[in-house]
């Protein structure tokens, strides 16, 4: 085996009265030989010896030259008054005409005034000759130098737009108009990083965390990630202030009253319009949660009356762009269902006279069937939650019944343990929460809050608060494992609610920070 493998670089500066050229190259050669040691013991099945010891021997060669050619021509006079604009179009004009001479081109300095040519050029000092090591900082310290993209000594206009790189006076830089997107931040992130480029990197990763789910679907950049900077992305996805987002879906009054999201800010105690819900999205009997800081929405039924027909259409919100999107349909419409998120996947559970139970996986955008709801038990107004890595479902006609689904093993189980609090609504006392403990595996009431006519209402879990929001109702319940209690006071109810209210917590970003919308 025999590698050879050479790296040349070739570098030339325009100054006041000369051009040198800078040249190194390394050449690395590694040649293998594997051989047999001539001691032999044991034979093989046919009698023949075999080789008692293998070996391979190794040579590995290393060359470097390093030079540096010094050329004496004068450089036209540029007037200091000469403003960017015109100044570059002239050197690019004499760029041109210096490579159709077939004369080496002088390279383009951004933001620098070359000064006069001196009387006497021939005075000017030569300066040492650098080694490779030397040559490469030079580059990178020096204001007048710069590195073409598309060879060397060619100089071509791309086509489209690319990102560059322009010397400045002490770091690279790119140039303020590339457009980055997802067509090209992975490019751009490799450039960034050979280059060492900190801010350029941060904004490819922007581009990358604002735009998640399209990054994750698309292997010729997730794929090419390293854990590292899948993490970091998602991070930054989820940097900013939790809020509780309540969407309050109204199918009877649309054209009226259109459907739209609010999320509660709990310093000020008051509801801020985020975004209207578009119609496509509205549905009777849809289900809401969030993943990935994406607002995920099923459709329940389409329509009004007799013409109502169950849909399987789904959607996601993004936050961070304002964007609504269609994801992949369902393979089953499912009204009434519940959805939940569990380990980057979401699971619909359930709906009308339904028992089987849907897995999306965001990386393919596609759903898939898992393991039905046991003893075909379907399930309609019930509840849906996530605790220690496993989906509990109880209420509605499954009445007292504790469901328990391991995404592991793919199985559900009924169980009537399992760490979690319970809200019941009783007439004329007001409302009651009761606790399940895994160690003790029994129901107990642990808090009580005395209303008269208790409406009903959706919760909501940001931290150790539970909050529960219905039409004319907006309670904080904290689920402290010594002390569980509700808060001493009602907050500022949902605004005016014409529809059905569904909660969500979503991560906002913080105010004046631009997003990228890709």
């Amino acid at each position: 085996l025999s590698v050879t493998s050479d790296l040349g670089l070739t570098m030339t500066a325009s100054d006041v009265g000369s051009d040198a050229s800078y040249s190194f190259s390394s050449v690395a050669k590694i040649q293998v030989e594997e051989s047999y040691i001539g001691e032999q013991w044991g034979r093989d099945g046919a009698g023949q010896p075999l080789p008692g010891l293998k070996g391979k021997v190794y040579d590995y060669y290393v060359q470097s030259i390093s030079q540096s050619v010094l050329k004496k021509r004068s450089v036209p006079y540029i007037p200091p008054g000469t403003s960017r604009t015109s100044s570059l179009g002239w050197v690019n004009e004499k760029l041109q005409g210096l490579a159709t001479q077939g004369m080496e081109p002088a390279l383009v300095t951004r933001d620098t005034a070359v000064p006069p040519p001196t009387e006497n050029p021939e005075t000017s000092p030569e300066p040492p000759s650098p080694g490779r090591k030397d040559s490469i900082l030079r580059v990178a310290d020096s204001p007048h130098l710069q590195l073409p993209l598309e060879g060397f000594g060619v100089l071509s206009p791309p086509e489209s737009p690319q990102p560059g790189l322009v010397a400045d006076a002490s770091f690279f830089q790119t140039p303020t108009p590339t457009h980055l997107d997802l067509g090209n931040c992975y490019e751009v992130l490799c450039m960034a990083k050979a280059q060492k480029l900190g801010h350029l990197q941060e904004a490819a990763y922007k581009v990358m965390s604002d735009n998640y789910l399209q990054v994750l679907r698309t292997p010729s950049i997730y794929g090419r990630l390293n854990a590292a900077e899948r993490e970091l992305i998602l991070r930054r996805r989820m940097k900013g202030k939790m809020y509780m987002a309540t969407a309050d879906i109204n199918v009877q009054e649309s054209n009226l009253h259109p459907s739209h999201l609010c999320y509660y800010d709990e310093a000020g105690d008051s509801w801020h319009h985020l975004c209207p819900v578009p119609p496509e999205v509205v549905s009777q009997g849809c289900a809401m949660c969030s993943m990935f800081n994406y607002l995920f929405v099923v459709s329940g039924c389409k329509g009004a009356g007799r013409t109502q027909t169950p849909s399987n259409r789904a959607f996601c919100y993004d936050p961070l762009t304002n964007i609504w999107r269609e994801i992949c349909p369902l393979n089953q419409a499912r009204p009434r269902c519940k959805l939940v998120a569990l380990d980057g996947h979401l699971d619909a559970i359930g709906g009308e006279c339904l028992y089987t139970v849907e897995r999306y996986d965001p990386r393919r955008d596609r759903w898939a069937f898992t393991a039905p709801l046991p003893h075909d038990t379907f399930a309609v107004a019930h509840t849906a939650t996530v605790c220690d890595g496993e989906i509990y479902v109880t209420g509605g006609t499954l009445r007292r019944v504790l469901l328990r689904y391991s995404a592991r093993s793919d199985s559900w189980r009924v169980s009537p343990a399992g760490g979690g609090d319970r809200f019941h609504l009783r007439r004329g006392t007001g409302i009651g929460v009761y606790r399940c403990g895994a160690k003790a595996k029994l129901w107990y009431p642990c808090a009580t809050y005395a209303t008269s006519n208790p409406s009903s209402f959706r919760c909501a879990v940001l931290g150790s608060l539970v909050h529960c929001v219905g039409r004319d109702l907006h309670l904080r319940f904290l689920a402290d494992h010594v002390s569980p209690r509700f808060g001493t006071k009602e907050l500022q109810p949902f605004p005016s609610p014409r529809g059905s209210l569904l909660l969500a917590v979503l991560v906002l970003p913080e105010a004046g920070m631009a997003q990228t919308r890709v």
